[in-house]
């Protein structure tokens, strides 16, 4: 089967990256892109901070309804999610708009997807997540049954003629055929399931347990890969495929974990029922304990910042708990933490961007100001 080549990605990316960080850009918006200053975080001030980013979002929709086309349909999905867990709903003519343009991307297999970029599984998972918040009424019944069955069909397993001892079973990838699985993309895809109601006893959840098991830096009867004994400080990595990378020397470069990924993978042990007894779940909370941190992606520093900041406040709020304990036995507020670094990195257009790191994107301020939309949600009781 033909893997996914990512060379359309990457020449787009570099467009827009090129585009973000031209001088005359930057000049014009030097004064719009000064982050305000936050006294404390309230409600009032989350409110505002709310009202001000869709303010901003409004104004950067496409006649289309879409937002960053360029770059497929998955930051409008990411838009709409970011805009539905702070209020906004279909009524609202921007919302509206939004869910228009991705009911035209949903193809006859369920997928739903932009074809300039054919990402299947990412775009399908986070547009699954803002068709469901959206379907309040029932209008998307049939577009979210279908998009299951594609994500179902999308996994890596004995469909592939794969049984459980390959590396590549029961995770995903971005799309375009069978494309390469990682961590990232199999917690799309859990946290797509998760919210169509799939459980611990699911088998696309239990599939994908197996994959994110292997992506955990330990050795242990659910990774008995030889790297796994390398780094074993129980965090996670981003792909156990990466292995044989090595350095300009010719040395073999360990795999590393780091924040997003360790929050992508305990999201998803959770989500696979996992307890706290379990060495995946214990070795995987004394990382994250060792390395709390509102201030970087460990690991990462300030690259996928606000990813980071998305999957840790999911993550923290699966979890049930208003407070988080480091290593050090400081009780961490980590809702009004993230709050107090998310207001006070907005932009005095209203707007979010990371100005310290544009790796992942976040030089694209749509996407990362729909991405603060989602952290606030996300920090919501």
């Amino acid at each position: 089967m033909k893997k996914f080549q990512f060379k359309c990605i990457l020449c787009m990316v570099g467009v827009l990256l090129l585009t973000c960080f031209s001088p005359v850009f930057l000049l014009a918006q030097d004064a719009a892109r000064e982050p305000q200053v936050v006294a404390s975080v309230t409600d009032q001030a989350v409110a505002e901070a709310v009202k001000r980013g869709a303010d901003y979002l409004r104004v950067r929709q496409a006649e289309d309804g879409s937002f960053s086309s360029m770059m497929g349909s998955g930051i409008t999905s990411i838009t709409l999610i970011g805009l539905l867990q702070n209020g906004y709903t279909v009524e609202d003519p921007m919302v509206s708009k939004a869910l228009k343009f991705l009911e035209t991307k949903v193809h006859a297999d369920g997928a739903i997807f932009d074809e300039k970029l054919g990402v299947g599984n990412y775009e399908t998972s986070v547009a699954v997540v803002a068709f469901k918040y959206a379907n309040k009424d029932g209008r998307y019944d049939k577009i979210l049954k279908n998009a299951e069955k594609y994500l179902r069909k999308y996994q890596w397993d004995e469909s592939e003629a794969l049984d459980s001892s390959d590396i590549k079973y029961g995770g995903a990838g971005y799309g375009g055929g069978m494309s390469r699985p990682d961590l990232s993309n199999t917690g799309f895809l859990l946290d797509a399931l998760v919210e169509l109601g799939a459980g611990p006893d699911d088998e696309a959840v239990k599939k994908a347990l197996v994959f994110v098991s292997r992506c955990q830096n330990l050795e242990s009867q659910h990774n008995t890969f030889p790297w796994a004994a390398e780094n074993p400080d129980g965090g996670f990595i981003y792909n156990p495929l990466d292995t044989e990378k090595v350095d300009r020397e010719g040395r073999k470069i360990p795999l590393k974990s780091y924040g997003s990924m360790t929050y992508t993978g305990f999201k998803s042990l959770v989500y696979a029922g996992i307890k706290e007894d379990d060495i995946r779940f214990k070795s995987a909370l004394a990382w994250l304990t060792k390395n709390y941190s509102v201030k970087e992606n460990p690991g990462q520093d300030q690259a996928g910042l606000y990813y980071y900041y998305i999957v840790m406040a999911k993550t923290l709020k699966l979890l049930g708990k208003d407070t988080f304990k480091d290593d050090h036995g400081a009780e961490h507020n980590w809702r009004n933490e993230i709050l107090a670094e998310i207001l006070g990195a907005q932009q005095q257009d209203g707007s979010w961007v990371n100005t310290k790191s544009g790796r992942w994107m976040e030089s694209n301020a749509d996407l990362v100001t729909a991405y603060a939309l989602m952290i606030i949600g996300n920090c919501k009781k």
